[in-house]
């Protein structure tokens, strides 16, 4: 059984991918050079990681707004959302770019396979002491994995994102009780 084809219908029943392996191949052209993670591998390897990135996307992040259609296969394309300006709409027929890019991105960190335990030690470590005294700060000897990389995180405005499963999160939401 062979590596299944990418389906990057916006709103598609049957998409499994947010780009296409051509958008992936421009982002990575694009890009900083970093090596030839991406380059080196066939295409079959480079749809393989699109799709693994696409599926850890869609199980990880908890994005605001509304799916648009209840029979489209991943998350995207979204209602209610509001482009990387804060001020205009996202265009509820798309898939924005920053999303292609940070899955694009996802892909090659995967080829790649790049330590997730190194994005930010107070995330993936925890804090166990603080103290004020002498100013002493000691983290968990235990390390979590955060899914989503940093940088593919960064690529999203904060504002899509309600939150990311794995990743802890500054801000709680506030639920009133009667």
């Amino acid at each position: 059984m062979g590596t299944s084809a990418i389906v990057a219908t916006v709103g598609g029943a049957s998409s499994n991918s947010y780009c296409t392996l051509a958008e992936a191949d421009q982002y990575q052209d694009d890009r900083t050079p970093s090596g030839t993670t991406w380059s080196a591998e066939t295409d079959a390897n480079k749809n393989r990681a699109l799709l693994f990135a696409t599926t850890l996307l869609e199980a990880c992040v908890i994005w605001t707004g509304t799916v648009k259609t209840d029979t489209q296969a991943l998350q995207w394309p979204r209602y209610g959302m509001v482009a990387k300006n804060n001020v205009y709409p996202v265009d509820n027929d798309v898939v924005p770019d920053e999303l292609k890019h940070a899955q694009a991105e996802f892909a090659r960190q995967i080829l790649a396979d790049v330590d997730r335990t190194n994005d930010n030690p107070v995330e993936t470590q925890g804090i166990t002491s603080l103290s004020a005294g002498s100013v002493s700060l000691t983290f968990s000897e235990n390390q979590a994995i955060k899914m989503v990389p940093d940088l593919c995180f960064l690529y999203l405005p904060q504002w899509w994102v309600e939150s990311i499963r794995g990743r802890s999160s500054a801000t709680r939401v506030l639920v009133r009780g009667y």
